[in-house]
């Protein structure tokens, strides 16, 4: 175990490192933002329309079960799973 202290050399480099970090981070953020603004407007396109399509259904199944008597899920899935 050493008690040298250390070099004013060595402190200055790891400053150095710290700030070229820093400015990779930066330009990382700078470069990805417009690909990630793409990105997650697709995806809450996608999953705007998957809930509507849902909802749609359900509120389909519910109406055709309630005036019909008719159940839409054994007509798509055929009969249900053992109760």
């Amino acid at each position: 175990m050493s008690t040298k202290s250390p070099s004013s050399k060595n402190i200055l480099w790891i400053i150095a490192k710290v700030l070229i970090f820093i400015l990779c981070i930066y330009l990382a953020y700078l470069v990805l933002k417009p690909l990630l603004g793409i990105i997650l407007s697709i995806g809450f396109w996608i999953i705007k329309v998957a809930v509507a399509i849902f909802i749609s259904l359900l509120v389909l199944h519910l109406l055709l079960r309630i005036i019909f008597k008719v159940d839409l899920l054994e007509i798509i899935f055929g009969v249900r799973w053992p109760k």
